[in-house]
């Protein structure tokens, strides 16, 4: 169950704005990088910053987020289109690979 301020249609599109400097995107972004990773899942993707910043550096992304009002706000950002998003919990990408 996602937080009401990820969740909220008129929270979610605030909330990047609230979230800061994310400095520590370069260091996930590194991490991938260093592993040699070309598919990443991020799970609790939220607004889907990092997810998007992923994509533009080549990586295959899957975005998983229970809160449908935070997806829409990454499904709207430049970029998203190369980014997978799934609504749900952790176990949402999991149920769709078995189900086919």
């Amino acid at each position: 169950m996602p937080d009401a301020i990820f969740a909220h249609p008129r929270l979610a599109p605030v909330y990047d704005t609230f979230d800061g400097d994310r400095d520590d995107f370069a260091a996930y972004l590194a991490i991938a990088g260093e592993l040699g990773a070309r598919t990443v899942l991020d799970v609790g993707c939220g607004t889907g910053s990092l997810a998007v910043l992923l994509a533009r550096h080549g990586h295959t992304v899957v975005g998983v987020d229970p809160a449908e009002a935070s997806l829409d706000v990454a499904r709207a950002k430049d970029g998203a289109g190369k980014v997978r998003w799934i609504h749900g919990d952790a176990l949402a990408r999991r149920r769709r690979t078995a189900a086919g």
